[in-house]
């Protein structure tokens, strides 16, 4: 495996907090080998990439995203007035995630992904909705994950808001469907099961749950 150097780097350390200036950072694959000054001559044969005094640090985690909603930014939508949560779930969220489809998911995830790495997130939890359609969603937004690069925790909301029941089952299996398949792929994604909010769950799932 081939190294890399990124010279002339400044390196931030979240815990303990330190700042290194000036300094050489050597990589392989996914492991810091080396923190400090002159590595190009510890590792020559190493490529190397001049940082000029560019920051390098640890990615950061974003634990609550809604990346279905990627799309929504300077969305000129005709909504009632909306004075607390529920009613602007109810006036704009709610409807946003039933017009969702195979399509808009995943470029609604590609474009949320690329602005995490652009803002330093290198990992992301994700609660995901689109009840028109359920199964294979999480798949989608794992593809949107892995084109960018992107680490992350998706899970399908719980709910029975829209159609019942059947939607309830719905979503309980793609959760299960998306466990397998990670489970199967071992590859840059995790999944979590989540009930969400409680005022969208009917009593059977507290009681399971």
């Amino acid at each position: 495996m081939s190294i890399l150097i990124l010279k002339n780097a400044t390196a931030a350390q979240i815990y303990p907090a330190k700042v290194w200036e000036n300094v050489d950072i050597a990589i392989e694959s996914d492991k810091i080998l080396a923190v400090g000054p002159g590595l190009c001559q510890r590792y020559p044969q190493a490529q190397v990439k001049e940082m000029r005094g560019q920051l390098v640090m640890p990615g950061m985690v974003c634990s609550h995203n809604h990346f279905y909603s990627g799309l929504s930014r300077g969305i000129q939508a005709n909504i009632a007035p909306s004075p607390d949560f529920i009613s602007t779930l109810k006036n704009l969220w709610w409807r946003l995630d039933r017009a969702l489809d195979e399509e808009s998911l995943y470029y609604s995830g590609l474009i949320c992904a690329m602005e995490a790495v652009r803002s330093g997130c290198t990992a992301v939890v994700d609660h995901h909705a689109s009840p028109h359609y359920i199964a294979g969603s999480l798949s989608q937004l794992r593809n949107a994950f892995l084109k960018i690069g992107l680490r992350g925790m998706t899970c399908f909301e719980t709910t029975d808001r829209n159609f019942g029941s059947r939607e309830l089952r719905d979503s309980v299996e793609e959760n299960i469907r998306f466990a397998r398949e990670i489970d199967a792929a071992r590859e840059k994604g995790d999944q979590a099961l989540s009930g969400r909010g409680p005022y969208r769950r009917p009593c059977a799932v507290h009681r399971s749950g």
